[in-house]
């Protein structure tokens, strides 16, 4: 599955593929679908960056929102963009796993969190989606696709395929659950946004899942 993603680093894909072949042959890995895996059969799909929503921004755009004042804000600049993640695959082009590539302060990637869960399956079905693809296809129009994100809120347990273009008025999020709303439907950033800042002030300030 070949998949587009704004500035690309091959720097963070070469760093991904090294620490994989550095932990296979030294500690090896942990988590029991890469344990089990042929390391020499794995390969990464799919780049896309990290969008996190941290819980102090949510609630006070909540305290906006309750005192019926209009928010300036948008889900753009909530958020703080990070490093790349990879979906790690296997001999059967199943996802089984995700890479995270993270910058050091002398501004190299190395490999961060090999993870897996219910989150790599959903991004990778939602990178499959009709409308994620009919979004990506659009590349020569006024307002052209730009990247795919996957957006998290930690403290509320929230994620979801961000698609964005050159502007933000078609963008559009795909919940990878149905914790807050259905999975895998189109919610526009405003919705979304309104949606996890409500479901953020029922969260204690001082969480350590602060995010």
């Amino acid at each position: 599955m070949t998949l587009l993603a704004a500035d690309l680093s091959d720097a963070a894909r070469q760093a991904v593929l090294d620490g994989i072949d550095k932990r296979a042959s030294t500690r090896g890995f942990w988590t029991p679908k890469l344990k089990t895996a042929d390391p020499a059969t794995l390969r990464l799909c799919a780049p896309h960056r990290v969008a996190l929503l941290p819980l102090g921004r949510m609630q006070k755009e909540q305290r906006l929102l309750a005192a019926g004042k209009a928010s300036p804000h948008s889900l753009r600049n909530l958020t703080h963009v990070l490093g790349w993640r990879f979906l790690i695959v296997n001999d059967q082009d199943e996802p089984i796993a995700a890479a995270h590539a993270l910058m050091n302060d002398d501004g190299d990637y190395l490999l961060g969190e090999l993870n897996e869960g219910p989150y790599v399956t959903g991004t990778f079905e939602a990178f499959q989606t009709p409308s994620v693809r009919r979004a990506m296809s659009r590349k020569l129009d006024g307002n052209p696709f730009e990247e795919a994100l996957l957006l998290v809120a930690p403290a509320i347990y929230f994620a979801g395929l961000w698609i964005r273009f050159q502007r933000e008025d078609p963008d559009f999020i795909l919940p990878l659950d149905r914790s807050h709303l259905p999975a895998f439907v189109e919610v526009e950033p405003r919705k979304l946004l309104s949606t996890l800042c409500e479901a953020s002030a029922k969260v204690p300030s001082d969480s350590h899942s602060a995010g």
